[in-house]
Order: structure tokens, then sequence, then C-alpha cells
């Protein structure tokens, strides 16, 4: 069994008895400490009183530890050094370096949009742990609210910061249709909405919850009086840009936030708009004070402005 001492043993007593357990000599003990070697004396005896262990023999022929002695100059050298690692574990996480960050994601998006900002953010702080949660657009701000996440992200075109709330854009994209490379307008430089009022357009989401891609896309259209086809929902990115690839339809994408999809093309389109564009936003509790998010968001920006 390990030898337990009382847990209200100060720890400078540890550190007194490791320097002289080390040196076995109270002389150099107390010059290495940079104290008086009647205080060391003294200190080493309240820590023999306090557990009720002798752990020095000292006589004309020098210091000894006894057995009691041995076993707590290893338990000691542990705890001190699991103090340190204490020590510099709190300060990796007041500066950032350190923690568990929780991040709500946007489903089949965050490849195209966070794969580069968490590669980075993990060379940069590879003692960070992150998580990505798919939360539903709709959720996010009861989420932060609740803590369950400590960063989101928002395409609400009215976001403001509040009493509650910080926000700081960090994406902006244009619209683009995207297509089969067996599409008969694959091959154009150019295409105008109208041109698709055949075609089955989708959008990733649910009837009636997340459907964020779908209100965008009817607001576009019905703001141009463009007639088409109903609307398709499929469940996330992979299944639609499936359905693109084998020409069923097209959609109405924005490339930012999506990476190069085999045998789909994405072309740029005629029409023009301030509706056209779509901005990202990330938010996060503003009494949050988390160095974690602050580094998060910094390294997004960086992303960002790389790939303008």
């Amino acid at each position: 069994m390990p030898f337990r001492y009382q847990l209200w043993m100060e720890l400078r007593h540890l550190k007194y008895f490791i320097a002289v357990a080390e040196t076995l000599n109270f002389r150099r003990a107390a010059e290495r400490l940079n104290v008086a070697q009647p205080a060391l004396s003294r200190q080493i005896k309240d820590l023999e009183s306090s557990i009720s262990v002798k752990l020095l023999d000292r006589d004309t022929g020098g210091t000894r530890l006894t057995e009691a002695g041995v076993v707590l100059l290893e338990e000691a050298r542990d705890i001190m050094e699991r103090i340190d690692m204490a020590r510099e574990m709190a300060r990796d996480a007041q500066a950032g370096r350190r923690g568990h960050l929780q991040i709500a994601g946007l489903g089949s998006m965050s490849l195209g949009l966070l794969s580069d900002t968490l590669s980075r953010f993990r060379v940069a702080y590879p003692k960070v742990d992150v998580s990505l949660h798919d939360i539903g657009y709709r959720d996010l701000m009861s989420e932060l609210r609740a803590g369950s996440v400590h960063l989101g992200f928002s395409f609400d075109p009215n976001l403001r910061e509040t009493r509650e709330f910080k926000s700081v854009q960090v994406v902006k994209s244009r619209a683009r249709i995207a297509m089969s490379v067996q599409h008969p307008l694959a091959k154009q430089d150019l295409v105008s909405l109208k041109d698709f009022d055949e075609d089955h357009i989708f959008c990733i989401g649910k009837a009636g919850m997340y459907d964020l891609h779908r209100r965008v896309t009817q607001s576009i259209l019905s703001e141009r009086n463009i007639y088409h086809k109903p609307l398709k929902f499929v469940a996330n990115l992979e299944l639609m840009m499936t359905m693109l690839a084998g020409n069923y339809g097209v959609s109405l994408v924005f490339p930012r936030f999506f990476g190069d999809i085999p045998q789909v093309v994405i072309k740029p389109i005629l029409e023009d708009g301030d509706d056209l564009e779509i901005f990202l936003s990330a938010v996060w509790r503003r009494n949050l004070q988390s160095t974690l998010v602050n580094n998060f968001v910094e390294i997004l920006h960086s992303v960002d402005l790389d790939q303008r």
C-alpha cells in the first residue's frame, strides 16, 4: 500500500522534506530552499508530528531516511509533479491552449466550411478537444443559452450583437447553381435561374424544420417571379449531391460551404441582387468569456481571409 498522509498536510512540508531527503543535509537543503536551517528543522519536525511517523534519522554519522521516509519521498515527488502539471494545465486553459470546445456545426455544410479551420486549430492548439454538434439552425440560441455548445453559426441577416450574444461575420458567399456534368447547361459559363423552371430543385432539410436552404431558395426564386416544380427535400448534402450527380435535378447553393463534388459542376448565375449573397456569422454568449472561443474565431477569420 502506498504511504498516505493526511489531507491537511501543507505542501510546504512536502517541499521542505524533499529537499532534505535529496540532500541528506539540513544545511545544504536550507540553502537550496533559501530558508534558515532552524526553521527548516522545525518544519520537518512538524511534518513528522502531524503524521506520527519518523522520517529521518539524525546522528553524528549524518542524516538518513527511514523506511517510511523512503516511501514518502517517492509519493511526495509524484504529488509535486502532479501539482506542477495541474498549474501548467490551468495556465494553458486560461490562455485557451487546453480544454473542450463544443461547436454547433452546420450539418453537411460543415465539411466545406470547417475542415480547414479545424485543421489549423488542431495545429495551433493540439491540447484542445473539439466536438461538433448538429443541433439544427432554429435551436442554436437555446443551446447557447443552455451552455451545451460554446459557439455556433447563424445565417440570420438580421443578427445583431445584443447584451446576451456576441457575433462576428465570418463568411460571405454568392448563390450559384449546382448540376450534373451531364445537364444540358453544364458547359455554359453563365446560366439564368429561369433556365431551370422544368428541373426538380433540391434542398437540404426537412419540411417544417431544418428548412433554411428551402426558405432561401424559395425567396430567391419568388423575388424574381420564377415558377418551378415543387422543391424536393433531401436529408443531407451527400444525398443531394448524389441526386444532382445522377442528373435528377439542380440546386441553388453557396459554394463557400461546399467542397469539390465528383460529377457535379457549380455555375455562376446571370441574375443579380443583394439577396443572392448569404452571410454566415459565428455567435456565442457574451458572458462566456472563453479564450477557447476567441482563439477559434481568430483561426476562422484567418481561413476566410486566405480563401477570398
